[in-house]
């Protein structure tokens, strides 16, 4: 081969091989990136693998134009949900009973929601289980599991009340917040079972990448193979 083949070889590897690094799809962004300033009990979730759900002062959440199942899960898990199982997921800590309700956080006494709550009213638990973290809902198995629980048991006041669409909405929603959920995944009764619960989210595979750098080596190949004929 010429010196001259040689050299255009070179250039011509060169340029594909950054070419197929700039084709690469960048590294998902972390879901939620906790601020300077936490405070120490949220910073202590923060280490534990949960995330703010809702900011502490309760703004409504806004849902994009073009929502995910996941982000419509989002408005039923701050009207319902939240009331029993925090802002950041924490469950029905002191902490989240005190910035959740404030003069109302002992809502469980006499006449209020106690058992001797008014006919139109209910019964407030005084426990309710962490969703996100490390080593929570370690008896629920997999997606289906969640959302049998959600459908039929949830809200706490009114059992079964959720549609199938909110209830998956809000599998979703969990599942995305404890890193569970594939990206690009929509959740249906006929597909729960496959998706496990404790372990992180596959990550989506770029074939992309793999396909041109076939089509470099195959230029490669064709490209010596005429010069090697000239």
């Amino acid at each position: 081969m010429r010196p001259k083949h040689i050299i255009g070889l070179i250039f011509l590897s060169a340029f594909l091989i950054l070419f197929v690094a700039a084709c690469k799809a960048p590294p998902p962004e972390p879901l939620y990136i906790p601020p300077d300033d936490l405070v120490p009990i949220k910073q202590a979730y923060f280490q534990l693998g949960l995330i703010e759900l809702v900011p502490d002062d309760m703004p409504m959440p806004e849902i994009p134009l073009n929502p995910t199942q996941a982000d419509l899960g989002e408005m039923p898990y701050y009207q319902i949900c939240m009331s029993c199982h925090g802002n950041w997921g924490q469950g029905l800590t002191d902490e989240w009973r005190e910035i959740g309700f404030v003069e109302d956080m002992d809502c469980w006494q006499s006449k209020c929601h106690a058992s001797n709550h008014p006919p139109e009213g209910f019964e407030f638990p005084r426990y309710a289980p962490p969703l996100l973290g490390q080593r929570t809902m370690p008896t629920i198995e997999n997606a289906e599991q969640l959302y049998t629980i959600i459908y039929e048991t949830m809200p706490w006041w009114k059992p079964g009340s959720l549609s199938i669409e909110d209830s998956l909405a809000l599998t979703a929603y969990l599942m995305r917040a404890r890193g569970e959920l594939p990206v690009g995944v929509v959740l249906t009764e006929s597909n729960l079972a496959a998706f496990d619960l404790g372990n992180p989210a596959p990550q989506v595979v770029d074939e992309k990448p793999g396909a041109i750098t076939l089509i470099v080596f195959l230029a490669i190949g064709m490209f010596s193979f005429i010069w090697k004929k000239q």
